[in-house]
């Protein structure tokens, strides 16, 4: 299987660890969350970060060094490391997982699947996975570059502005490819590549169940267009909640 192909780089991974701090999925899965945690696409610890303070036993793993690099700066204590989550290899298992937009992000379907596998596996007994997956309806078209960047500003003054352009759009399996253009206002200028694939609820939830998972509920996510799986690993029978 060829490597996953995402943007999550330099320029990237620091616009990320400066300007995507917001976490509002924090207070909506902190119900499901019981230590210990893993973020798996932790990024640069947008969401780790927080339940790190907030007392959860939490580990991260990333499928970019760059972004590991960031996180481990907001969280030096955390066992963090690097790895795609098709082939996820933690050093315990965890009561609870969380993945959060990370989920057909620079992978392959296969790829998807068996990430779903892994995840599975590296749960305790009765322990659960809370994915998010955006669901807006199919509208890709390959477009160029867009004609406005988005613009921030780092606390130290540095302007970032970000472009994007759609390459190319496989309907069929409904992948997308992209490139995204970074610049500063300091004079550094990058380019990465990215492929995502859109999942739905028709597949989604047929794939956590033939995968073991005993139990699939959807929520409603952090906004109109995500939604939650919260996917219960079966237990050994001393073990189920009664």
């Amino acid at each position: 299987m060829r490597a996953p192909q995402t943007w999550h780089h330099g320029l990237i991974a620091d616009w990320w660890a400066n300007f995507n701090l917001a976490a509002p999925e924090v207070e909506l899965y902190r119900p499901y969350l019981r230590s210990p945690v893993l973020d798996a696409g932790c990024g640069a610890g947008r969401l780790l970060v927080p339940l790190l303070a907030a007392g959860y036993d939490i580990d991260g793993c990333d499928v970019s060094a760059d972004m590991i690099l960031r996180c481990r700066k907001r969280a030096p204590g955390a066992t963090l490391w690097v790895s795609p989550l098709h082939e996820l290899v933690p050093p315990r298992r965890y009561g609870s997982i969380v993945a959060s937009g990370v989920f057909g992000l620079g992978s392959t379907r296969a790829q998807d699947g068996e990430a779903v596998r892994r995840l599975h596996d590296a749960l305790e007994p009765c322990g659960t996975l809370i994915l998010d997956n955006e669901e807006s309806p199919w509208h890709w078209r390959p477009r160029d570059w867009s004609h406005e960047p988005e613009r921030k500003t780092t606390l130290d003054g540095v302007e970032f502005a970000l472009w994007s352009r759609v390459d190319a759009v496989d309907e069929h399996d409904r992948c997308v490819h992209m490139t995204i253009r970074a610049q500063t206002s300091d004079g550094r200028r990058e380019e990465h590549e990215l492929t995502m694939r859109q999942w739905y609820r028709d597949e989604l939830v047929p794939l956590l169940e033939r995968t073991g998972f005993a139990a699939v509920d959807v929520k409603t996510g952090a906004d109109e267009r995500t939604l939650v799986y919260v996917a219960a690993r079966h237990g050994d029978r001393e073990a189920l909640p009664r």
